[in-house]
């Protein structure tokens, strides 16, 4: 049977637009004391220079001698947003280079947003090095192959197996794994009417059960559950959910808000139109909780997402 695990990687599949996601080895793996900071606005011999203030396209400079061998995070300007959790899906404005080039192989500024993206979901030099530092800050992470591309490299992007890769980061905006939509939002379909219990307050993570004797759905749909005060999703934005999932038959649950043995969880992020169960929800406000059903496929029963959106870019 096919596990409720694909929905995540369903979701993964629709980012392709953004190159950080596209191709991205060894990106599970969590924090790691290999990960070092030289605290905010501290100098370092060894690592690039980065003009402009946060919000700003940089400029890097890099200086003599060898990339460092291992990770390497710097705190360029520090933040007083909340603390990136592991796990988190987090907005930022970024710049790429390998290190000793002149030009960056991507680039978020010129697009004018912020792009959007779980941790669980990037290259490990973020998975490792974004966690712990606070929204608001903006970071200089120096990346080797092994927590980069890894040997194969990216050739697209002209990244050769043995390059290390230098980015900037600004981190705008991040939810962490215990985030959920609003408390106060509008309630609009009474709970007796859905075909599932669930427990758990708006404002709260939840669990849910599919209700025995409930008719299995006929097509994909939307139920929504309580409606929200934010921006209205769009199709062509990237979205950032919460969500509990099980099968028609209550089995494979999986949790953002109680990770599974071996992952840390958290949001997950996927582009509206992208063609997942996800694009249900456009046209819903952020801050709703709603209820996703897909189809039953040849080798698993009907799917079934309690989503809180937690935010669009």
């Amino acid at each position: 049977m096919t596990t409720v695990r694909s929905v995540r990687l369903l979701a993964s599949a629709a980012l392709a637009g953004v190159f950080l996601l596209a191709g991205c080895g060894g990106s599970d793996q969590g924090p790691s004391s290999d990960t070092s900071s030289t605290g905010s606005g501290a100098a370092s011999a060894d690592l690039p220079t980065a003009s402009g203030e946060f919000g700003e396209a940089p400029t890097l400079t890099f200086p003599d001698g060898d990339a460092p061998t291992d990770l390497q995070v710097e705190v360029l300007s520090e933040g007083d947003g909340a603390v990136v959790d592991p796990g988190a899906a987090v907005a930022a404005s970024y710049l790429g280079q390998v290190w000793g080039s002149d030009t960056s192989f991507d680039e978020s500024y010129s697009r004018g947003k912020p792009s959007l993206f779980s941790l669980s979901s990037v290259v490990a030099g973020w998975t490792q090095g974004i966690p712990d530092h606070t929204v608001g800050s903006r970071l200089l992470i120096s990346i080797p192959p092994d927590l980069g591309y890894g040997e194969d490299g990216n050739a697209q992007a002209g990244i050769g197996g043995e390059d290390t890769i230098v980015f900037v980061v600004d981190i705008v905006t991040a939810y962490n794994v215990g985030d959920t939509g609003q408390a106060d939002a509008q309630v609009v379909t009474d709970p007796a009417q859905l075909p599932v219990t669930i427990e758990g307050a708006l404002g709260a993570p939840a669990t849910f059960t599919v209700n025995a004797g409930a008719a299995a759905p006929a097509e994909a749909q939307l139920i929504r559950i309580a409606d929200g005060t934010g921006e209205t999703t769009a199709a062509g934005q990237q979205v950032a959910v919460a969500f509990v999932a099980t099968y028609w038959d209550n089995t494979g649950t999986e949790s953002s808000w109680t990770p599974s043995e071996g992952s840390v969880g958290g949001p997950l992020v996927s582009n509206l139109g992208g063609g997942t169960v996800f694009d249900l929800a456009i046209g819903v406000p952020v801050g709703s909780r709603v209820l996703l059903t897909a189809l039953a496929s040849a080798d698993s029963p009907a799917l079934v997402v309690l989503v809180d959106i937690l935010g669009v870019v």
